[in-house]
């Protein structure tokens, strides 16, 4: 008989809770997924900041070829 009122308590305790249970994991769930599309957004933003890094010393160092170009041009127009 005892047996039986805590096979019934357990059973009551867990249709008691479940619904938060659910809930919970539901939420873990959604929240795992968030973070992971956090870190993805960030990881995307961090390669765009260091390809825009490389682009603009790759537009500084043709600048400063075209500089030194043009300085020589100027000092030796008989070319």
């Amino acid at each position: 008989m005892e047996m039986e009122f805590l096979l019934a308590f357990a059973l009551t305790a867990l249709v008691a809770t479940g619904g938060w249970i659910a809930w919970a994991a539901v939420r873990g769930w959604s929240r795992l997924r968030d973070r992971r599309h956090e870190l993805r957004l960030a990881q995307a933003r961090s390669a765009a900041e260091i390809r825009r890094a490389e682009l603009a010393a790759q537009m500084r160092e043709i600048e400063l070829a075209n500089e030194t170009y043009e300085d020589f041009v100027r000092r030796h127009p008989e070319r």
